[in-house]
């Protein structure tokens, strides 16, 4: 866990207060209601990735200094994998992102779509659960 939360607090879009989500939270995500994913070097972890049995993409993050290396697109690729093997299947996937970040330009660059606002300053974006 301590290497999850290094990454999340490291991010400067979609930040994220210490605290806001417990540790008990976190571990809930990826054990009980979903999966993770980390991709990692030399034993550091430079991103992950957490998707719910719901269909909800719960987080994905990589570290500031190791992004446009092609980790978030392989967390990314792998989660989508995942969601399509769900029984039940989920038909839809979805995520929450600030209005004008880099992270919702990397999504609608692989398919997902505006459902419309989410809150003051994110949007809801959808795609259909069809794999990577």
């Amino acid at each position: 866990m301590p290497g999850l939360w290094e990454v999340r607090y490291a991010v400067t879009e979609n930040t994220l207060q210490p605290g806001r989500i417990s540790d008990e939270e976190l571990r809930r995500a990826i054990e009980d209601e979903g999966r993770g994913w980390v991709a990692e070097q030399a034993g550091r972890i430079l991103g992950f990735a957490i998707g719910l049995r719901s269909g909800q993409v719960w987080a994905l993050f990589v570290r500031p200094e190791a992004q446009g290396r092609g980790l978030g697109a392989a967390l990314h690729a792998e989660m989508l994998g995942w969601f399509a093997t769900l029984q039940p299947r989920p038909e839809r996937l979805w995520l929450s992102t600030g209005t004008t970040t880099r992270a919702r330009a990397f999504y609608e660059a692989r398919g997902w779509q505006l459902a419309g606002p989410y809150g003051d300053d994110e949007v809801r974006l959808e795609r259909p659960n069809a794999g990577p």
